[in-house]
């Protein structure tokens, strides 16, 4: 049998085969990961950071064990024992026991497949606006990886004044709208990480500090809520752990029977 003999270089000729290939699986992979548009590459960052996108969202459980201080009206400065349990992709527990501090009253939430109900001093309420809260919460629960990944409408805001608690040289905003409502997030120039979250027109700023890995993920141990310009509640978390297995049964604690809505009470909620 005739042999056929290629008579150039074969060492160029396979040089030329990998360049092609690797320039192949660049078009296919490299190209389709980088985000194009400035502000939701910005997020895209931010979640890269916080550990990426697959940790940040596929994790199924989460517990927060730390000390929750609130100020109200009236009150002054008040502190809690506060734990708040997340189960994938529909429940949710936040316990907040100021009696633990010698205050007279103690206050759980709970939502579990859609429904939220509140025991408050030993009296089970349900009410729109805490069903509401929960919904959002347990909805972006996620974070900045669910808007990044969830948002159609992101955009840069360029014109960033200074204020008291940020320097608008250390950070980038980026703004989302989520079911009609905006939010914007501080990301810091030096980390990517989330330094505060502003909702509710402007009148909540919620702050994130104290970052520590966990679970691996990198999150913020501290939260800091503002009211209009005054700071209503701080979490500060001794412990956060992902993936721990937490009996469903806790969940259904206190279920009511269907009731009207009641008023409104004096309460606490998770701002996470």
């Amino acid at each position: 049998m005739k042999r056929i003999r290629y008579r150039g270089n074969v060492g160029t000729l396979l040089l030329v085969v990998f360049c092609m290939s690797l320039a192949a699986l660049t078009l296919q992979t490299g190209c389709a990961e980088k985000e194009t548009d400035p502000a939701k590459a910005l997020l895209v960052k931010a979640v890269k950071a916080m550990g990426g996108e697959k940790r940040a969202t596929a994790w199924t459980t989460r517990i927060n064990k730390g000390h929750l201080t609130s100020n109200w009206p009236g009150w002054g400065e008040l502190h809690a024992n506060c734990t708040e349990w997340v189960k994938k992709p529909d429940k949710m527990k936040l316990d907040q026991d100021y009696s633990a501090y010698d205050h007279p009253f103690f206050f759980t939430y709970y939502y579990n497949g859609g429904e939220v109900w509140m025991m408050v001093n030993l009296g089970v309420r349900q009410n729109q606006r805490y069903t509401d809260r929960l919904t959002q919460l347990m909805r972006t629960i996620d974070g900045v990886a669910y808007y990044a990944s969830e948002s159609d409408t992101c955009y840069l805001v360029t014109d960033v004044p200074d204020d008291s608690l940020v320097t608008a040289a250390d950070i980038a905003r980026v703004g989302v709208v989520d079911e009609g409502d905006t939010v914007l997030f501080d990301l810091s120039t030096e980390t990517h990480l989330p330094v505060r979250r502003i909702e509710g027109g402007g009148s909540m700023h919620v702050f994130f500090d104290d970052y520590r890995k966990t679970g691996g993920l990198t999150v913020p141990f501290r939260v800091t809520v503002y009211q209009n310009g005054a700071v209503i509640s701080e979490y500060q978390w001794e412990e956060i752990e992902f993936n721990k297995e937490i009996d469903d049964a806790i969940f259904d604690e206190y279920r009511p029977e269907p009731t009207p809505e009641t008023a409104d009470e004096p309460t606490e909620e998770s701002t996470e």
